[in-house]
């Protein structure tokens, strides 16, 4: 069968196997080690039972080819169905981000296995709720003699050396309720953060460059109750992207400092620091011979599975079929071309790190 096709076939399969936050992964994870467990590699399963990492293994010291099988949730306002092929792209949640690379990867694995040259796959199911599954591997040292971690994002085939760090926390403020009709008695809490939140503004600013530029997007309010209660509770979510210079512990202070002296509450709910690859790594220079002249080397302003897994490696680097731009957005597609080279890119890849090139 022509690998267009097999690409075809074996993404339409990967998209109809829904496998959001809200969907039973054990399906996905049934069909994918039934695939490697057919390539004769066998696999082991890190991190939670529900949501687990699938690791497999082919020889010693081969490159680790890694993505993720969950998505965002499919949501609303689709022109196109689930799996839907229209002018040789594929559309579906998940199709760029990133069952496209999970696609690609599968397949060179296959290839590999055909010419004995030795590499590693490793699969995740929480990247978009946790990176519990990478961390888990990374803890195991599975990734520890690779020569390069190759992680299959959508890239449009420009390699991810560096990732701003991420931090995601909440800010709550408390008031005391009483009748709307009798504010005097109450203290609204929704008032309170309103009022801080004007300290944030400069820091909301639309960046200059998003790639060095720290970002703050208060991004969830709740608060209150019905609207005859004066509200004692309100909190907000903050999402926060912050340069490779910077902390997550800067980032909170810097929040501080401008919320100014009113009583509140920070809760850190989600933490990922800054990672970056050296540039001029023998590792790098080689994927990119294999790709030609159109791939750039470069930063992005979103975090990948990257920053788990260089705690076991430092030859990390992010690149992958689909644009970036098409990751949870409606209509979401992948060029099926783009699929198969990376079958391609992929092979040689690590046929070129395991001297077999």
């Amino acid at each position: 069968m022509a690998l267009r096709t097999r690409a075809e076939g074996l993404l339409k399969e990967l998209i109809l196997l829904r496998s959001a936050k809200e969907d039973d992964a054990r399906p996905m994870v049934d069909h994918v080690t039934g695939i490697l467990d057919g390539l004769g590699l066998g696999h082991k399963l890190y991190g939670s039972e529900d949501r687990p990492a699938i690791f497999a293994r082919s020889g010693k010291g081969g490159v680790v080819l890694s993505g993720h099988l969950d998505t965002v949730p499919i949501g609303n306002g689709w022109s196109k169905e689930q799996g839907e092929v229209v002018g040789g792209r594929m559309f579906g949640r998940g199709a760029a981000d990133m069952k496209a690379g999970c696609v690609a990867i599968l397949l060179a694995a296959e290839e590999l296995v055909g010419i004995d040259v030795p590499f590693s796959v490793c699969l995740t199911l929480d990247e978009e709720i946790s990176m519990d599954g990478a961390q888990a591997v990374a803890h195991a040292h599975e990734l520890a003699d690779a020569p390069a971690v190759v992680v299959a994002e959508p890239s449009d085939f420009d390699i991810v050396v560096r990732e701003k760090g991420l931090i995601q926390f909440a800010v709550r403020t408390t008031g005391r309720s009483a009748h709307a009709s009798m504010p005097q008695l109450g203290d609204s809490a929704i008032t309170k953060m309103l009022c801080m939140l004007r300290g944030l503004d400069e820091l909301q600013k639309t960046p200059d460059n998003p790639v060095e530029d720290l970002t703050i997007c208060i991004d969830t309010i709740h608060g209150g109750t019905q609207v005859n209660v004066i509200p004692d509770s309100c909190e907000v979510e903050i999402d926060s992207r912050f340069p490779t210079d910077m902390t997550g512990d800067d980032v909170v202070g810097m929040v501080k400092e401008r919320l100014g002296g009113a009583e509140y509450e920070v809760e850190v709910l989600h933490l990922l620091e800054p990672v970056e690859t050296d540039p001029s790594l023998p590792a790098i220079g080689a994927l990119r011979e294999i790709i030609g002249g159109d791939s750039s080397v470069l930063g992005v302003p979103y975090a990948t599975e990257m920053v788990m897994l260089k705690h076991d490696n430092s030859k990390l680097m992010v690149c992958g079929p689909g644009e970036p731009t098409q990751a949870h957005v409606v209509d979401e597609s992948v060029d099926i071309d783009q699929v198969v080279r990376a079958v391609g890119v992929y092979t040689e890849y690590c046929r070129r790190m395991a001297g077999q090139g």
